[in-house]
Formats: structure tokens, sequence, C-alpha cells
């Protein structure tokens, strides 16, 4: 083994995944938007692997990782992974610019993934055909041998186009993501790399999070790499429920142990520190020390980018000061425009401060990015304006989604008692005792601010159902 290929394999694997996204051509700023780091933070790593390597340049970097990974093994590895297949982009209008704008797309999106992602990408022409008239999506997936499915749809016939793309987990025909993208006519040459680069570098950790599963039922914990340790732990936590946040905070802490530096880690730890607070699941003063120790390690490891930021919101806002926690959210968005979940827990901190405008347009921002993750939030939102009957349904819209999510029920409760439906309150209350026997109001309070007036209200609804003190 050369002195290079020795150098790659005590690389950590974040490391190892930043080094083989250079050698597939990627710029910082793209390698940036595929691993959810900043672009700085891809500069750090980069410098650290060519120390390690005792290497001179990025071109040297990238011909010891291309003459490391083309080894016969390696190859075995990459194609052992579940395979994507970018199917033919249909084109809902009979148009020939339509035709010709939806196969480029095609031959675009199948091109990104396979410079991109650490999976196999099978070629366009084989696709071509695929899937025949009447065939279901698992056939299609049996068919290419493809584990995911990335379907694509143009239509012409509104104004602006409107493009929309779905990946389809192959064996069950789920859709795993999707997501819609509109531009004029005249722009799509201009925006087609962008939107291409889009869906990949959104699509990608969903890709990850769902290989996962497959990964851990065929690996034992200590062959997992850190970073997909991380990886899994992000998957469990987001499950909201105690057994599983347990379960994600063994995995971060085993992920730590093995890369100290692992941003990703330290930021899924923090955020369950957030929701044991959240949830009353440990002692407030233990749980608040976690998330604020979580929060100091990220902004050390990675100034700048958004999730210490993030966490440092939430601390100061688990401890009622919305002053600062607006300033730390808002310093999050900033550093990443993207983050949904930040500009969710804004909107929730800017309600609580008064500044009720201002949080609504804050949600609205987060549910453009990712309407799907942030019911209970915008439930809050709701309930905070006094909207009861519109809060209640994005209440129950989070409890169906996440029914063992303890706050869900919290909010459920409330929204269901001041609407006026009692009996649904009290139902939500008595699963929130079987899901957290200790939750008081006491600490409901502390975590929020006992003088805010929303507060206030939702605390009153508990009271009258017995939730004690």
């Amino acid at each position: 083994m050369t002195r290079e290929a020795a150098g790659i394999e005590r690389l950590s694997a974040r490391q190892r995944e930043i080094l083989e996204l250079v050698a597939k051509g990627l710029t910082n700023e793209e390698i940036a938007g595929v691993v959810k780091i900043a672009p700085a933070t891809v500069r750090t790593h980069i410098s650290q692997v060519l120390a390690r390597l005792e290497l001179s340049n990025r071109t040297e970097a990238a011909a010891a990782y291309v003459a490391w990974a083309a080894r016969p093994e390696k190859i075995a590895v990459v194609l052992d992974r579940p395979a994507i297949a970018v199917l033919p982009s249909e084109a809902f209008d009979d148009e020939p610019m339509t035709r010709a704008a939806a196969w480029g797309l095609t031959h675009d999106l199948a091109a990104l993934f396979a410079r991109w992602c650490w999976f196999p990408v099978i070629a366009p022409a084989a696709t071509v055909a695929a899937p025949a008239p009447g065939e279901t999506m698992q056939s299609v997936g049996q068919r290419l041998g493809a584990s995911f499915l990335v379907a694509a749809a143009l239509r012409t016939a509104t104004a602006p186009w409107r493009l929309t793309v779905r990946i389809v987990e192959a064996a069950s025909g789920r859709w795993i993501w999707t997501d819609r993208f509109e531009f004029t006519p005249a722009e799509l040459f201009a925006v087609q790399d962008t939107v291409c680069a889009a869906i990949v570098s959104n699509a990608y950790p969903v890709l990850v999070a769902h290989t996962e599963v497959a990964l851990r039922g065929r690996l034992g914990a200590a062959d997992l790499t850190a970073w997909e340790m991380a990886h899994h732990g992000m998957r469990l936590q987001t499950s909201r429920e105690a057994e599983t946040n347990a379960a994600a905070q063994s995995r971060f802490r085993a992920a730590i142990e093995r890369e100290p530096g692992l941003v990703l880690a330290h930021f899924g730890l923090g955020l369950c520190g957030f929701d044991d607070v959240l949830n009353q699941r440990r002692p407030r003063e233990e749980a608040m020390e976690l998330l604020y120790a979580c929060a100091q390690r990220c902004v050390g490891l990675a100034p700048h980018a958004a999730e210490g930021y993030y966490l440092l919101g939430r601390h100061a806002q688990s401890k009622g000061q919305h002053e600062v926690a607006a300033l730390m959210l808002e310093t999050a968005i900033a550093r990443n425009p993207s983050f949904a979940a930040g500009h969710a827990v804004l909107a929730q901190v800017l309600q609580l401060a008064g500044r009720a405008d201002e949080a609504l347009t804050r949600m609205r921002d987060a549910t453009r990015l990712d309407g799907r993750s942030f019911v209970a939030g915008l439930a809050t939102l709701l309930f905070a304006r006094g909207d009861y009957l519109e809060a209640l349904a994005a209440a129950e819209q989070a409890v169906a989604t996440a029914p063992r999510y303890a706050y869900a029920r919290v909010i459920a409760t409330a929204c269901a008692w001041w609407a006026g439906e009692h009996a649904r309150a009290a139902g939500h209350i008595e699963t929130l005792r079987g899901l957290a026997p200790t939750f008081t109001i006491g600490r409901f309070l502390q975590t929020f601010g006992a003088s805010n007036d929303a507060v206030v209200r939702l605390s009153e609804a508990l009271k009258a159902h017995g939730v004690p003190r």
C-alpha cells in the first residue's frame, strides 16, 4: 500500500467523504451544499486532509484518492450499496420544447447524482424505457436493480413552468422525498443547473438516512463509522420519543468518541438535550447543561456554520430569554438561510416576545422550506394568536405524525380545551400521562416564561385537566 493510500485509510469518515467530492471535481461551495456545512469548514477539512496525506494541493489529493478508490475491493463496496435510477422525466405537455427540457433535466440529474453521491447511479440509457405502461415502481426497481427511483414531471402549460421531483423507495413504492420548482421558459437554461443542484443536495441526506436502516441491520455498532453513527442518531432523534431519544444520544456519543470534532454528532446530541428539556424527561439542570455544552462545542468547531447558534437559541428560549434567543437564531439563519428549523423556532420565540407579525413571517418562511416538519410549531404559533380550531388541526396533525411526542400532546390538549373540545382535550391529556408521568406545569412555566400570555393560557388548560403544578 502506498503512503498516500495508508494516509487515506486513517482519515475520518467526514474527511474521506470531502476528499471523495474533491476528487469528483466539486468546488468548496458545492461540497458545502452536499454535506450541509459552511464553505469555510470545507476549507478547514481540506487543509487537514492535505496535511495528513503530506500533499501540496487538491490535484495531488484527488489523484491519490482516485488511485485508492479504484482498487477492486473498493469498487465492490460502492457497487454493493443501494443504487439510484433517474427515470425519464415526464413531459405533461406534448410540445417539442417541453420534451427536450425534460430529457435534458433527466440527464443532468443523473450526472449530478453520479458526481456527488456515494451511491451507484444506473446510466440513463438503461432507464429510457422505464417505467412501461402499467408497471409498478417496485417492478421497475427490481428490473433496473435500483433501490431508489428518481422521478420528475415537467408541466409547461402553467405560468411559470413547474417541475415536480420525487424519490421513491423501490421496494415499498413509498415516496421518501418530494419538492417542486417553478421558473419561466426564459429562465430554463439559467436555472437548470441550480435546480438540479438543489434537488441532489437536498435529496442526498434523505437517501443516506434511509440507507442507514439497511446498514444498521447488516453491521454491528462497532463497524459503523462516526459519520454513519451520527446520521443514524439524527434519524432516531427525529422520532421525538423517549426511547429513540436515548438511543440517539448513545449513537451521538459513540460517534464523538470515534471523531471528537464531528459537528453533526455534537449538534444531534444538543437536539436531544433540548427534547429532554421540552418533554421533561430528565432533571432540567442536567438537560440544560448538555444543551449548552453542545452549543458551545458546535460554535467552537464551526463558528461560521448555523448549528451552534441554533442550539444557543434553544438554550436561551428554554430560559425565557426571548430577545437573546431571537438574536442567536437570526445569527444561525444568516449563516444558513435555508435552515428551516431556525426559521420555525425563531417564529415561536418572536411570538413569545410579543412580535407577532414578524413571527408569522418567519413561520411562513419555515413552512415554505419544509412544510411537513413544523406542524407542532405552527400549532404553537396559531394557539398564541388565539386561532384555536386551526391550531388544534395542526396539533393533531403533529400527533398523527409522532403519536409519542409529548409536547405535541401538550399543545393539542390546550388547543382542544380552549376550542371547547373538552373530550378531545381529555383524550390527549390521558395519553400525555402515559408518555410523561412526571410532567408538571411548573417546569413548563420555567422553560417558557410564566409571564407570557400564551404560556399562561396553555398552563390553564393543563391545570383544568389535573396536570400537577
